[in-house]
């Protein structure tokens, strides 16, 4: 009845079926469906609602728990479009885990026409389409033997709601996806995604200026000689008011005192001050200018060294 990575309480069981909430999107007729159905049988109705989309042109969405000090839900969008048959082969490789993983949701959309499909974390599916879709949508949901009700979901309280659990399902071993990180950076290549932030400026959750702050990097660097590349992961801290002036000032600050390019970001958070290293303890809880405190940086041990066309 639950994915893996929920775990239930005891007597808590969610209503299956489906309703609809209507409503208008930029003066269009736009409607909602909410839909609750048995573990093993929400992939039949997914795959089967990823026909509602075009062929030609859809956006991902990914949203996860972010370790961001000053934001609790990171969203990240494509930031261009692809094809329903190049979003599905990378849902595909990853289906166990988006199917099953409570801590992160995932959805694809289309504007033209407009369809969006969300799997929540709950791994409720939401589908948004225009109005004249919602024959078509009752009809699918039909299909699957499922059927209007009230209300989906838990009738429980709020107590009760509490008591269920959320578990990690990624096993931790060093040839296998082993956490969110790594899984994210596939997914942010695959799907081209962006994170949904204005990188120009330094908001929190709520969307108020908080001037500089501190941040955390994990970076993969390259080093090009001649028709060959070396790697290296580098751990970085610096302070600055954008994300977009500390990913300038880390790959200014690489450019001058070491031999490697930065080829991508796997981590770029804001940090607590009180989660600072020791290495810079010595850092104010307000630093007068936005620069680069400390950089480690370890080369991929044995040498690897491999063609750029590999």
């Amino acid at each position: 009845m639950f994915p893996l990575g929920v775990m239930p309480a005891p007597g808590v069981v969610p209503n299956v079926g489906w309703s609809v909430e209507w409503h208008e999107l930029e003066g269009e007729g736009c409607c909602t469906f909410h839909v609750v159905t048995s573990f093993d049988r929400l992939q039949a109705l997914l795959h089967d609602a990823f026909q509602l989309l075009p062929e030609d042109e859809v956006f991902a969405i990914l949203e996860l728990g972010s370790r961001d000090a000053y934001r609790e839900v990171d969203v990240y969008l494509s930031r261009k479009g692809m094809s329903r048959a190049e979003f599905r082969r990378t849902w595909d490789v990853f289906e166990p885990i988006l199917l099953e993983d409570a801590s992160l949701a995932a959805g694809v959309n289309s504007e033209a026409p407009f369809v969006e499909l969300f799997l929540d974390p709950d791994k409720g599916l939401l589908i948004h389409v225009a109005s004249s879709e919602r024959e078509r949508v009752e009809a699918l949901l039909e299909s699957h033997d499922l059927r209007e009700v009230d209300r989906v979901g838990y009738d429980s309280d709020l107590e009760q709601l509490e008591r269920i659990g959320v578990r990690p399902i990624l096993e931790e071993h060093p040839d296998l996806i082993c956490d969110m990180d790594q899984l994210l950076m596939e997914l942010k290549q695959n799907w081209h995604l962006e994170l949904d932030d204005d990188p120009t400026v330094n908001l929190d959750g709520r969307g108020r200026r908080i001037g500089r702050t501190l941040w955390h990097a994990v970076v993969i660097l390259e080093a090009r000689h001649e028709e060959a590349v070396r790697e290296a992961h580098a751990i970085m801290w610096g302070s600055a008011e954008s994300r977009d002036e500390m990913e300038l000032l880390m790959r200014e600050r690489l450019r001058k005192e070491h031999p490697w390019e930065v080829r991508d970001f796997y981590v770029l958070d804001r940090a607590a001050f009180d989660d600072r290293p020791a290495d810079i303890d010595w850092l104010p809880p307000r630093p007068e200018a936005s620069a680069v405190h400390m950089i480690q940086i370890e080369p991929l041990e044995p040498p690897t060294w491999k063609r750029r066309n590999d």
